[in-house]
């Protein structure tokens, strides 16, 4: 993000969201909410001294929720741009850092603003969320203290985390010395059905991470199955085995905690043991589902885009065209489309983004004219049209017919086939054409 930042070519919006986006193919129109920072970016030069007479903290949401920070602070170090924002729902409106700021930085007055950006095309990588399992769950989540996600793991293991990087237990900041991972929480069926593709790598990697700080850590992984596919995974699967990782195939059927001590007991039957098993952790770690982020579900709204029975934005051709989406210049990137790992993604973003280049170095955009055209006479407004149009290229007005999008529309023919007044027909493949072709061919001549 700062690499990118310091790029020319490149604006970033930080606290924005988009409103609507109008037009078509290298001609969008996108109307941009900037959220009120409260701190003036021109003229903040990040010296902290607001956050230094700030009296109220409020937790880190960067840290997940582990540490705290001030009410006004830095979201986090490398933060674009390098200026303080304020959570406002939590502020008492002491006015402290106004007084403190010296370059009057700081306005709350600020107010909401629309502005419109005009684009010739669109890459839509709005990421993931995690899955967090309500409260009460069967494994405690939100109700014992050292029962954690994967997400707020890597917090805990990260070098500019609460903990500088070193892993304690939540209760009581003592280091764990037996920790339990359990993969599929929420995926595979329990409450979504797909497979959400990290899991398994990110409990060896995270694992291992643990194991080379604390070697004498006893660690156990319960899975239903390692799904370990791609290049020297498999390898890096079998060098956890032989640090001493114990990988047990079999989720637990229920944890408790001890409320003197925060331990907590799983127990499980092993398949490969073929026995009912316990064991007492000082720290319980859950592999959640991986969802699709909030934002992925407003985006779909606005650019109408087609998503998955879970939620995740769909693409053309999932194996031949995974990149571009049904609105033309409209492309996807990362775990928007589906959670992957990290080269996948990397891979994914330099496609969309050469996809990009490549639609709007060219200056035109040329399409056939195979396109659906209306008959407003025989138009019953039925709507049945509408519905079948997969790219959302046909409207009805009442009183005014059938209106089709020249653009939006491929000319796939779903429109016409589902019209039973035939109001709507495919240029250049109209019935009595084929007609005319068929007795063309039927005749001793052709």
């Amino acid at each position: 993000m700062l690499e990118a930042n310091r790029n020319e070519n490149v604006t970033i919006m930080t606290n924005c969201q988009i409103q609507a986006v109008n037009g078509y193919i290298g001609n969008f129109e996108v109307d941009i909410k900037h959220n009120p920072r409260l701190v003036i970016e021109d003229r903040c030069n990040g010296c902290g001294q607001c956050a230094d007479v700030c009296p109220i903290y409020v937790s880190n949401y960067f840290d997940e929720g582990l540490s705290a920070r001030k009410c006004i602070d830095k979201a986090f170090a490398q933060a674009v741009p390098s200026v303080y924002d304020i959570v406002l729902d939590k502020c008492v409106h002491c006015y402290a850092c106004v007084k403190s700021c010296e370059l009057d930085a700081i306005d709350f007055s600020q107010q909401p603003e629309i502005t419109r950006e005009k684009v010739g095309a669109i890459v839509v990588a709005t990421g993931w969320d995690l899955y967090n399992p309500p409260v009460p769950n069967m494994y405690g989540y939100g109700i014992y203290d050292n029962v954690v996600t994967q997400i707020e793991l890597e917090r805990l293991l990260a070098p500019n985390g609460p903990n500088l990087g070193h892993l304690t237990r939540v209760s009581d900041h003592n280091t764990p010395k037996r920790v339990a991972f359990i993969n599929c929480v929420g995926s595979r069926g329990k409450v979504y059905p797909h497979c959400s593709n990290v899991c398994c790598m990110l409990s060896v990697k995270n694992a291992q991470l643990i194991k080379a700080e604390y070697p004498d850590a006893e660690i156990i992984v319960n899975y239903i199955d390692m799904r370990c596919a791609g290049r020297d995974y498999e390898e890096y699967y079998e060098r956890a085995r032989k640090a001493g990782i114990i990988f047990i195939k079999g989720l637990p059927s229920s944890l408790q905690e001890d409320p003197l001590t925060k331990n907590l007991t799983l127990t499980f039957e092993s398949e490969d043991v073929g026995e009912i098993m316990t064991f007492e952790a000082d720290m319980v770690v859950l592999s959640s589902a991986s969802l699709p982020s909030k934002g992925t579900e407003e985006i779909s709204q606005v650019l109408k885009l087609e998503r998955t029975s879970v939620g995740f934005l769909k693409e053309t051709h999932a194996r031949l065209n995974p990149i571009e989406t049904k609105t033309p210049g409209v492309f996807i990137a990362g775990s928007c489309q589906g959670q992957k790992p990290i080269d996948a993604t990397v891979n994914q973003g330099k496609g969309a983004a050469a996809a990009a280049a490549s639609l709007l170095s060219k200056g035109t955009y040329e399409i056939e004219l195979i396109r659906a055209y209306p008959d407003g006479v025989r138009c019953s407004e039925c709507h049945e049209c509408v519905e079948a149009c997969p790219y959302h290229a046909i409207s009805i007005q009442h009183g005014a017919g059938i209106t089709v999008d020249p653009i939006m529309c491929r000319g796939c023919g779903l429109c016409e086939s589902a019209c039973k007044s035939q109001a709507i027909k495919l240029r250049y493949f109209r019935e009595e054409q084929y007609n005319a072709l068929i007795d063309t061919l039927l005749t001793p001549e052709g």
